[in-house]
């Protein structure tokens, strides 16, 4: 079983074809800026648009009424968020998730609704949305099944891989810019169980605490602890 990677990835006909249209006004949109900790929408709002990215990064995430976070995925440039817009209930579209600018944002807001129209009509474009939908699926159901066969020293052994990648940081020491407690949000445990993973890493010597950020510096030693969860690309 492969490592989830909570990076949503473009879908280049996709991002190409939205950034085309949008600039010839085929579609209109919105263009929109959010600074670090600005909402893209909270859990609850009635979401009429679709929005695609093109710069930044937007965590979308659950939460709970005791205060735990659980996030879902990471959105980038090139990506779409939103799609409550389809649901086909006509008075109410409300989102599940929360979607939280983790850097300086830019976005254009596309009416969902014209965008539906747009994809019924361009079988290759809604071809690649349903691609599109179906990988960031993929993900979860991966993820569902690591965390219910998986101990979380693994598990969180292939998330710092996974991050490293996604960071392009493949050569030690690579830092991964994240708190205990948001780590603990991306396998959504608790942050104790991630202190002990550290710890665990620290005594192996392949991951360490640095000023706020957590370092790799072992990855040989890292893969082998995460085992069967990394598949190299």
């Amino acid at each position: 079983m492969e490592a989830i990677s909570l990076f949503v990835q473009p879908k280049p006909l996709l991002s190409e074809t939205i950034e085309r249209i949008v600039a010839d006004g085929t579609l209109k949109a919105r263009a929109l800026v959010l600074s670090p900790g600005d909402y893209l929408f909270r859990e609850g709002d009635d979401m009429r648009e679709t929005f695609y990215l093109t710069r930044g990064l937007v965590r979308l995430y659950s939460g709970t009424p005791d205060g735990y976070t659980k996030t879902v995925f990471f959105h980038k440039a090139g990506t779409l968020i939103g799609f409550q817009g389809f649901r086909p209930e006509v008075d109410r579209k409300p989102s599940i998730l929360n979607a939280k600018a983790t850097t300086k944002v830019e976005a254009f807001a596309i009416d969902a609704e014209r965008f539906g129209s747009y994809l019924k009509t361009h079988g290759d474009v809604c071809y690649a949305m349903a691609q599109y939908l179906f990988e960031m699926m993929s993900l979860q159901t991966r993820e569902a099944v690591n965390a219910s066969v998986y101990p979380v020293l693994q598990r969180f052994s292939a998330l710092l891989l996974t991050l490293a990648r996604e960071f392009n940081s493949a050569q030690a020491p690579a830092i991964i810019p994240f708190s205990n407690e948001e780590l603990a949000e991306m396998l959504g445990v608790h942050v104790n169980s991630i202190t002990n993973s550290v710890v665990a890493l620290r005594n192996a010597d392949c991951a360490e605490r640095q000023r706020g950020a957590l370092v790799i510096t072992d990855f040989k030693k890292l893969k082998s602890i995460a085992e069967n969860l990394i598949v190299e690309n």
